[in-house]
């Protein structure tokens, strides 16, 4: 691997301020970083998804130089069937990358992908062109449903009521992370004074354990969002969507090395901790998810309208 030098700077951070203790000069490996990612999805947004995003950390390589073509990826599933990703455009790995950056995608088409289920046992292997060997493991999360909503089906709520969203446990997930994207928001709130920034409004929310198969929608999805929501708005969303509002709510099972690579770290001054589950010459993750997907629909007049679809589970 080539090594590159940064300038590192340790400033002490106290009461009145930021004072300048040290100012060094360290080697920074040029390493490669692996993030391979698994996803079981039906409903909305249709089929599975297999895709490798590879690039290579600042040490060394120069501004806009991070890309790693040319390597073999191969997954291995239980029984030993293997597949190989083929490398393509970036854009099917990321929507977006950090400025002056870059990297290669690799990924599985839709047909072989649509062949992976949950519960599968899968194996890695990445051989770079440059030479060196990476590996790793994952057990995909197990299969599970949204209870009293049909996968992929609509829902219809009434203004302003706050839905219990429940599902099965997932055998072996670390977590269920909660989304949701809710449109014409800004529009339906526009006449009670309330102002939307961003229509979709996109909320996350997080269930820590598998036997924690319980959230409230929309309230609870805006957990990782409530210090920059308008008080206002959170408030809102606390009694259920307005009229004229809907949403796709997606609850995804992710495993160990999901959680690890993303958790955050409440008392690390550098923010996020990631826990790589990719070893050998680089690191990263090897992640794998289940997601089940429903749409809420609110209709704009108490009396019908707009939606047809079945009432949403009564909570």
């Amino acid at each position: 691997m080539r090594s590159g030098r940064i300038l590192a700077v340790i400033v002490s951070l106290g009461v009145w301020g930021c004072t300048l203790e040290e100012v060094t000069i360290v080697d920074v490996e040029d390493v490669v970083v692996a993030e391979v990612n698994v996803q079981i999805g039906e409903g909305l947004f249709g089929a599975n998804r297999v895709t490798a995003f590879l690039h290579r950390t600042i040490g060394g390589a120069g501004a806009g130089l991070h890309t790693v073509p040319g390597a073999r990826i191969i997954i291995t599933r239980e029984g030993g069937a293997s597949v190989e990703l083929a490398e393509t455009a970036i854009e099917r790995c990321v929507t977006e990358t950090p400025e002056d950056g870059t990297g290669s995608c690799y990924w599985m088409s839709p047909s072989v992908a649509a062949t992976f289920h949950p519960g599968e046992r899968l194996q890695l292997r990445i051989d770079l062109a440059s030479g060196g060997t990476l590996t790793s493991a994952t057990t995909v999360p197990g299969d599970f449903a949204i209870l009293g909503v049909a996968e992929g089906g609509q829902c219809l709520l009434p203004p302003n009521t706050p839905l219990t969203v429940r599902w099965t446990p997932s055998e072996g997930t670390w977590a269920y992370v909660n989304e949701t994207a809710i449109v014409g928001i800004r529009d339906a709130l526009a006449p009670l004074g309330i102002e939307v920034e961003h229509d979709p409004l996109q909320l996350l929310g997080l269930s820590i354990s598998t036997s924690d198969t319980t959230i409230v929608f929309p309230g609870e999805f805006g957990i990782f969002s409530r210090f920059q929501l308008d008080q206002a708005l959170a408030t809102s969303l606390q009694d259920g969507l307005p009229p004229g509002t809907r949403a796709p709510v997606m609850i995804s099972a992710t495993d160990r090395n999901y959680v690890n690579w993303v958790r955050g770290g409440n008392f690390n001054p550098s923010g996020v901790v990631r826990v790589p589950s990719v070893g050998g010459d680089g690191i990263g993750v090897f992640a794998s998810t289940v997601t089940r997907t429903f749409e809420v629909v609110v209709n704009p007049d108490p009396s019908g309208g707009l939606f047809t679809a079945p009432a949403c589970p009564s909570s």
